[in-house]
């Protein structure tokens, strides 16, 4: 089974207005109401890719109740620890003149101590053998960092495999815990690097550095351009298929979702990038994160071109 943590949920709002602009008023059409937060959209996109999937979380205040009604009308199994604080409600704003998305996340609730270690406990309930761990995303408030390194800690104690995708400081603590599978974009790893990175080559550098310091498989995308992934010596070069994009919202979190899918399944390497690379393009033709078809992924994953370098 895919396990997915988010440590921040959120209700995701989707709005569609025309000339967007600051000091004034706008009128709005809803596009899409979800639930939402990183692995939580890891999830949706797991299911409807085939697999199953357990999403663990918080939720608190009617926020909190208006997400777990959201994932029960999806039928999307979670568990969650109870918290007193308010889950968070975050929009995007799609402006059809502009053609621009602006997403306006809010920062959420503050989680206790108490409520920390009660998620911990759920945690560690939840996670079998064999299991493949999808770590997404930011933290509430309160949470820190080093949950990221305990997560994963557990999970491998546990017998599962980790899948990571976080950035700042959550990458920062995660790395040390060796995830199995590190998935982040150009950008995030750019700025854990420190450095701007001109070219493939300064990509590949830090991705070796990556996995020098003993992190199995790294893959590093960079929306629809080409994406890198780095396997012990082998090295290959992953561009998406083509298409008519609407919204980037969620791309990331589909192609982690191919990713931990791929891996439980014991796909060949470079079927799970094919499928990875598929997913997150099928997501842009929609909006919300997550909601992609199962068939619309197989055929934009025999258009993916993978070359491996070397």
């Amino acid at each position: 089974m895919i396990i997915t943590v988010t440590l921040n949920p959120s209700i995701d709002k989707t709005l569609l207005l025309k000339g967007l602009r600051l000091n004034s008023i706008a009128r709005a059409d809803v596009l899409s109401v979800s639930a939402g937060g990183k692995g939580i959209n890891v999830s949706r996109a797991v299911k409807r890719l085939g697999g199953g999937t357990l999403a663990l979380t918080f939720l608190g205040g009617t926020a909190g109740r208006e997400i777990a009604g959201l994932l029960n009308h999806e039928n999307l199994a979670f568990q969650h620890t109870p918290i007193a604080g308010q889950c968070r409600t975050c929009l995007s704003l799609i402006d059809s003149l502009k053609n621009t998305e602006t997403v306006i996340n809010e920062n959420g609730p503050v989680v206790t101590r108490d409520e920390i270690v009660a998620f911990k406990a759920m945690f560690t309930a939840a996670i079998g053998e064999k299991d493949v761990v999808a770590i997404s995303g930011s933290a509430a408030s309160g949470i820190e960092s080093g949950i990221y390194y305990e997560l994963i800690e557990t999970a491998h104690k546990k017998g599962a495999y980790v899948v990571l995708d976080a950035s700042g400081e959550a990458l920062k603590e995660g790395l040390l815990a060796l995830p199995d599978i590190l998935k982040i974009n150009k950008q995030e790893l750019q700025r854990h690097a420190g450095v701007t990175l001109r070219g493939r080559g300064a990509v590949i550098e830090q991705m070796s550095r990556l996995a020098e310091g003993g992190i199995g498989r790294v893959i590093i995308t960079d929306g629809a351009h080409q994406a890198l992934a780095l396997a012990g010596s082998d090295l290959w070069s992953v561009r998406p298929p083509h298409v008519n994009a609407i919204s980037s919202l969620g791309s990331g979190d589909c192609a982690s979702a191919a990713i931990a899918l791929g891996i439980f399944r014991r796909m060949p390497f470079e079927e799970i990038l094919a499928m990875a690379a598929a997913a997150g393009a099928q997501n842009t033709l929609s909006y919300g994160a997550g909601f992609i078809d199962r068939q619309g992924v197989n055929n934009l994953a025999a258009l993916t071109a993978i070359k491996k370098i070397y």
